[in-house]
């Protein structure tokens, strides 16, 4: 998948068998519309749990990491009237960052959707890929978050060391554009997990060739 919307072919598949034969072309299967209207209706709920758990979360986070408030106190969240929560200023921005990161998926996996259902395209096989949407969004910027907070705030302490609306933002970013954070990731990790030589062929077993032919260990083994 590239782009903003995932890309769903609309030509037939071809399937080689192993001896060589002709191709077999297998055309998807459309998403029932049965199965497109709760698609589409459970993506406008997760808009309206998601704005309005972050809508009551945000003025708490606010106070909780306001300067000269102490790192240890804790503020009460109610989301969407299912029981208090007791929250930290770190666990708030945590789920500040998941609830914006869900948000930006949505925004990507939305855009796809009604794309596809207007075009009258949308196939049975990338219905996994909608539920699964914001569970990727969301694991992947609670990692950018991580590598931010331990990488550039490392020396900084207490509630107002953090900066909830451009954590919130890169988490909503992380989650729209999921592809271009982990190609982002992916570059990172090769520039500072770079190896001079090859490790998979410095690890080759190399005790083959150095016993003589006919002699498969010491004697008596």
């Amino acid at each position: 998948m590239s782009g903003t919307v995932p890309r769903q072919h609309d030509e037939a598949a071809e399937h080689t068998d192993g001896g060589g034969g002709v191709g077999v072309g297998v055309r998807q299967r459309h998403l029932p519309t049965a199965a497109t209207a709760a698609l589409g209706v459970v993506l406008l709920a997760e808009v309206v749990v998601l704005c309005g758990g972050l809508l009551s979360l945000w003025p708490i986070l606010l106070a909780l990491v306001a300067p000269g408030t102490d790192p240890a106190s804790t503020a009460r969240w109610s989301p969407l009237g299912l029981g208090e929560w007791a929250l930290t200023a770190d666990v708030a921005m945590l789920l500040a960052v998941i609830l914006c990161s869900a948000l930006g998926s949505f925004v990507h996996a939305a855009t796809s959707f009604a794309t596809y259902v207007g075009n009258r395209r949308l196939y049975a096989s990338w219905l996994w890929w909608y539920l699964l949407r914001a569970g990727i969004g969301v694991a992947l910027a609670l990692l950018v978050y991580l590598l931010l907070r331990g990488g550039l705030f490392a020396g900084s302490s207490g509630a107002g060391a953090t900066n909830p609306y451009g954590f919130s933002g890169i988490a909503g970013l992380c989650g729209l554009f999921s592809k271009q954070a982990t190609d982002k990731l992916r570059e990172i990790c090769d520039t500072v997990l770079s190896t001079k030589g090859d490790g998979d062929r410095d690890r080759r077993d190399k005790l083959a060739a150095a016993v003589p032919n006919g002699d498969h260990g010491p004697a008596g083994l």
